[in-house]
């Protein structure tokens, strides 16, 4: 590992990129005249044995009477197409069959659905000629023939020579091997575009038509046979069309579902059903059935949940993707075997993230070059991890700096179960360095903090923590977040909490327990936000240098105006010097403060690293009438329900010089100053002063509100107010200001 401090089974694929189902292009023909011809070079002229395979989408009510998906010759070299014309959506396949249709296999009628996708391979290994459909033998059949070859271009979608035998629908994914693949084979590979095609031995031609344009496409094999749209690169009626191709190469998700229904999945596939299937998931999907696939993705914008009583085999790869969109989403309900697993979880480059394995078996090594660091409680610091074989234990939360931006993989054994244990958490000391454990959500979806079950909590205060970036912490409690945090805790996401401080009388270590089961677990992209249903809270915002910080002040029965575990939550201060951070102060500087009913005046600060300008505003407030900001430093009052308030901020002169009167101004003090006396007779407010002062008297109604304002122009002045009830009078002269309550009852 390397070394850097952060301040107050993992592979990097920098760059990572995937490809999904989704834009894939085939070509459309029209059963009149369209063909490819993908031209006559020696590799095409197989003799031997061979496999011709393509993804076939059927539009044609009888597909039959021959109608050509790939031919060489029908004579003297291979075949695949529709059955004879007393079939109906057969698929039949010959080599050499001396044009006898007695010696073509063929299938049963209709193993073509209309308007869905099929893959279609046939096979012959010099002794049987073999049809596959969608991986499942279909027909077979003696055939020892020699094949004699042919110097015919090899058409796609046409018979070479003049009778009408074009092929009506869409064709994708066209392979030709000189090889006969055998059905483990066939099933391996009909999922998926194959990933290294020059590469692949016995290819002799591969066409997925993913240009999407042209008069031509290209052969991705290693002998390059181009392929022409119609007669000609000229643009003809013979020309098939491009279309955009639904084949599932994968199968993938178009809407949010259960997994059995047709209209989740993209238009011409089916429900994947069988054990060698490939699917990528980038919708909310509910597996309510047992089964079992080859492959499975859940892309970034995906989510998956096994319902109970389900079983759900992967029997290949099971990976969850992540992007700096956001991850994929995993919840097993039911029972799930995989053969590999691997989750993905993306860092933003140039920032600390607090990290947490969503495998049981991920180790420090699989982070080497990067920066990795765990939390000591005892301490409250963080401490360089450079062994390459330290565990990275499940429930615990890590800090992870890497210089760019990149994606990690977790490859391993997805967590399950119960994680955490007694004791897995403390308070060495009282105060408020002490407590602080980094821990994580080891789930392969998001948690909720506040979930009714699953979760073990003992001597751990309610909120949580969560680092944003150098500028800015997330706390959550009871139902109130501050800088976007939310009950709901991401996938891989670390946290902080903090074990109950039960003061300076011990004894010590307090020793805490965190623990959580499935049931806590969540879809983020399902859920609630976090400030349903909350009521009497003023969330203040303090801005500028192009940063923003939150504090929230909430009244609610049952608190007090100390440190209550359930409901506060600490002030944990970024370290960028620019920013300045808001926080209210009653014993200790706090982010998320419930107070008591009747709270009239809340001290408030704002601390940043270096002299600024900022502005004090309320973003969102509900039940509360008054909210007034006091600048003591200047004796300034702002209504900041109807304007912000803007100041200098100059470092080390008074961080805590705020006050926020809630609902009433008869908290507000008087400041007084020798020989100005302000006082209310009848419905008239008199100021006398020292006579020659040179300023303004002004008067706020209880809301805040400057009713009125006068010039000062002798020793005493007179300011007449219509109304009665509560008014705060404010004189301004030279550097001085004086304020005072003064009520008027007529």
């Amino acid at each position: 590992m390397k070394t850097k401090q952060l301040l107050a089974v993992v592979i990097f694929v920098f760059g990572s990129l995937y490809l999904s189902g989704q834009g894939q292009y085939g070509l459309g023909f029209d059963g009149l005249d369209d063909y490819v011809n993908c031209g006559n070079d020696a590799s095409l002229d197989i003799t031997g044995n061979i496999t011709i395979e393509a993804w076939v989408y059927s539009t044609a009510i009888n597909q039959n009477n021959w109608n050509r998906i790939v031919e060489k010759d029908w004579a003297t070299s291979y075949y695949l197409g529709s059955g004879d014309g007393a079939s109906t959506n057969a698929i039949a396949f010959g080599m050499d069959p001396n044009a006898n249709q007695n010696n073509v296999v063929q299938t049963s009628d209709n193993v073509l659905n209309l308007n869905v996708w099929h893959h279609v391979a046939g096979t012959w290994d010099g002794s049987t000629l073999t049809i596959y459909v969608d991986g499942v033998l279909a027909a077979s059949m003696p055939w020892v023939n020699p094949a004699d070859g042919s110097t015919n271009n090899t058409l796609i979608g046409a018979y070479y020579g003049a009778e009408p035998h074009f092929f009506d629908g869409s064709l994708d994914e066209v392979r030709i091997w000189d090889v006969s693949l055998t059905q483990a084979q066939i099933r391996e590979n009909m999922y998926k575009e194959l990933d290294n095609p020059a590469l692949e031995a016995n290819l002799v031609a591969y066409y997925s038509f993913n240009e999407g344009s042209g008069q031509t496409s290209a052969d991705l094999s290693s002998n390059s046979n181009t392929a022409v749209l119609g007669g000609t690169v000229a643009i003809e009626p013979s020309d098939p069309i491009w279309v955009t191709s639904t084949a599932p190469i994968p199968y993938y998700t178009v809407a949010d579902g259960a997994w059995t229904t047709v209209t989740t999945w993209a238009n011409g596939q089916y429900p994947p059903y069988n054990a060698w299937s490939r699917v990528e998931i980038n919708n909310a999907v509910t597996i309510g059935v047992s089964g079992a696939i080859g492959e499975a993705v859940i892309n970034p914008v995906g989510s998956v949940t096994i319902n109970a009583g389900n079983l759900v085999t992967v029997g290949g790869s099971f990976i969850i993707r992540s992007n700096a969109g956001g991850s994929g989403s995993f919840i097993n309900n039911g029972t799930f075997s995989y053969g590999s697993a691997t989750v993905e979880r993306y860092y933003a480059g140039s920032e600390w993230h607090l990290i947490s394995s969503p495998i049981s078996d991920a180790v420090s090594g699989m982070f080497t070059g990067l920066y990795l660091q765990y939390h000591d409680e005892s301490d409250n610091l963080y401490h360089d991890i450079t062994p390459t074989n330290v565990p990275l234990d499940p429930g615990t939360g890590y800090a992870l700096w890497n210089n760019s931006s990149s994606t990690a993989e977790f490859i391993g054994t997805l967590n399950t179960g119960t994680i955490g244990a007694p004791n897995t958490v403390q308070r060495t000391a009282t105060g408020g360095n002490s407590g602080w454990n980094l821990v994580g959500n080891p789930f392969c979806s998001a948690i909720d903090w506040d979930a009714a079950t699953g979760w073990t909590k003992t001597n751990i205060d309610n909120a949580t923590y969560r680092h944003v970036n150098s500028a800015t912490w997330a706390t959550y409690v009871g139902g109130v977040g501050t800088n976007g945090g939310t009950r709901y805790i991401a996938m891989g996401q670390g946290f902080f909490v903090s074990v109950s401080d039960p003061g300076s009388g011990g004894p010590f270590p307090v020793m805490g327990t965190l623990q959580s089961t499935e049931a806590v677990k969540v879809h983020l992209n399902t859920t609630a936000f976090y400030k349903d249903g909350i009521s009497d809270f003023v969330r203040l915002e303090v801005s500028g240098n192009g940063y923003t910080d939150e504090t929230v002040i909430r009244l609610l029965e049952g608190t007090t105006v100390g440190f209550d575990g359930d409901w506060d939550a600490h002030k944990i201060f970024g370290y960028v010097d620019e920013v300045g951070q808001i926080y209210t102060n009653q014993d200790q500087p706090l982010s998320i403060n419930a107070l008591p009913f009747g709270t009239e005046s809340v001290p408030l600060g704002v601390k940043a690293g270096e002299n600024s300008l900022f502005a004090i505003s309320v973003t969102e407030s509900s039940d509360i009438d008054i909210i007034l900001l006091e600048d003591t430093e200047t004796g300034t009052f702002t209504n900041l329900k109807n304007n912000s308030y803007n100041f200098g901020y100059v470092v080390g002169e008074n961080d805590d010089r705020f006050i926020l009167h809630l609902n009433s101004l008869t908290d507000i003090p008087d400041n007084k100053a020798s020989g100005v006396n302000i006082f209310a007779y009848g419905n008239e407010i008199h100021l006398e002063a020292p006579y020659g002062i040179d300023g303004k008297i002004k008067v706020y109604n209880i809301t805040g509100q400057l009713i009125s304002q006068k010039q000062i122009n002798g020793k005493s002045e007179t300011i007449k107010i219509a109304g009665t009830g509560t008014f705060i009078v404010k004189v301004v002269y030279s550097n001085s200001v004086v304020t005072e309550k003064v009520t008027i009852n007529k």
